[in-house]
């Protein structure tokens, strides 16, 4: 059976993830905004983008593709339950959350400063009860956080422990992601970038000058 064209199908992605634009699709997929316009041109729906949705929403390939109920398979006491209906009612869409600049410091204290920069679909299970979503503005993580991706920060997870990535907020730098080391031969905090292209800071353990903002939960980036 051919399935029907891109735009049909991508209409009922719509429908099921109540995402109304390209960006919101972008951010669920996980994939760069100009991947559906490739998509588009060849009038396909790529197979990660069918796995995607399917572990997120249950949604069944055959009615993206072409339109075949049921449209959502769920698990019920251990078998499949097929529910013959549309998968609007059954999918609980996604909140936004605000999502911030890494850069802007104020100008008196030098202590960096939330300004909002886009609003970003998220899912339940990324949720937390103290969650700040910032966008990596640098390739100073890569290739374990790469530059544009969007990083979920556990606020109410603030001790600095060694090999872990954390959100800091160093003054004059505004808000600095790095990986952390504890050195307590030397009595240094050293802060890593995952990028050798990038320095590494080394600073006094006692007294390091900088302020945790919370440790990196997830990361929601292109593979």
């Amino acid at each position: 059976m051919k399935p029907d064209n891109f735009e049909d199908a991508y209409a009922r992605i719509q429908a099921a993830t109540k995402a109304k634009t390209q960006t919101e699709i972008a951010a669920i997929l996980g994939i760069k905004q100009s991947s559906i316009s490739d998509a588009k041109k060849k009038n396909t729906i790529p197979d990660g983008w069918l796995v995607t949705l399917y572990r997120m929403f249950f949604l069944e390939p055959d009615w993206i593709l072409y339109g075949q109920l049921p449209a959502v398979r769920r698990e019920s006491g251990g078998a499949a339950d097929c529910v013959r209906e549309t998968a609007v009612a059954y999918v609980a869409p996604p909140s936004r959350v605000t999502v911030y600049a890494m850069s802007p410091t104020d100008t008196q204290t030098q202590a960096w400063i939330r300004e909002p920069l886009e609003t970003l679909p998220l899912f339940e299970a990324l949720r937390r009860p103290n969650l700040l979503v910032v966008r990596m503005d640098n390739a100073s993580m890569e290739p374990t956080v790469r530059r544009g991706a969007y990083i979920g920060i556990d606020c109410d997870d603030l001790r600095l422990r060694s090999g872990e990535i954390y959100a800091l907020d160093i003054p004059g730098e505004g808000l600095v992601i790095k990986r952390v080391n504890r050195d307590l031969e030397n009595q240094r905090l050293e802060l890593s970038a995952d990028n050798p292209l990038h320095k590494s800071l080394s600073l006094p353990l006692d007294n390091p000058g900088l302020t945790s903002i919370g440790k990196a939960a997830w990361v929601i980036q292109e593979l």
